[in-house]
């Protein structure tokens, strides 16, 4: 096979290439699959949606953990667009275990698995409160860190790294989840507003 041969047949490939990936992303789009923060049709673009998440406070969660998450949230909403009027409330409920998954000959634990679970609602900061959503099953994320022997601020320090990292990745999740239950609900408000008599 010649070199002219070979460089046409790659270079027949990529337009073909091409139009298969639009093809994918064509059949997504009748499926219904719509990308979070992507272009939407108005009214809930994702202008509308980075103002509704702005809106978001985040009530008080009891100890450490809850607090840590409570701050990440913060961020992830609030600071989005500092200053937005509040006009939600994002409760959350969390629960935290530990399990040991390993031990040492002299009996002594080598490795450490925490489970953090959350639960979340949301509802409008209007008199009586509206209920806007909430989590159809709690959310469950894990890490697990290493326990070094007769180090113990090293073990300190692992276990510290891997509660940060349970707090971004549930506070990942609740985000998302938000996101998309005020997705839904600017929908509904707006398919009521085409709705009512002019």
């Amino acid at each position: 096979m010649s070199r002219a041969a070979s460089s046409t047949s790659s270079s027949d490939r990529r337009p073909r290439r091409a139009l298969l990936g639009a093809a994918g992303l064509l059949a997504l789009g009748g499926c219904g699959f719509r990308p979070l923060y992507g272009p939407a049709a108005a009214p809930e673009g994702p202008a509308e949606l980075r103002a509704e998440l702005a809106a978001v406070r985040v009530a008080p969660i009891g100890d450490r953990f809850g607090q840590l998450l409570r701050r990440d949230l913060q961020r992830r909403f609030e600071g989005s667009a500092p200053g937005t009027q509040a006009r939600y409330l994002l409760t959350v409920g969390v629960g935290f275990d530990t399990e040991i998954l390993g031990y040492r000959r002299d009996g002594t634990i080598s490795r450490v698995r925490s489970i953090a679970i959350g639960n979340w609602t949301l509802a409008t900061l209007s008199v009586p409160p509206q209920p806007v959503g909430r989590s159809a099953m709690p959310v469950r994320v894990m890490d697990a860190f290493n326990v070094p022997d007769l180090q113990f601020f090293a073990a300190d320090t692992a276990r510290d790294a891997m509660e940060q990292r349970l707090v971004g990745m549930l506070a990942h999740e609740i985000a998302n989840g938000v996101a998309l239950e005020l997705r839904r609900h600017l929908a509904r408000t707006a398919a009521e507003g085409r709705r009512a008599p002019a």
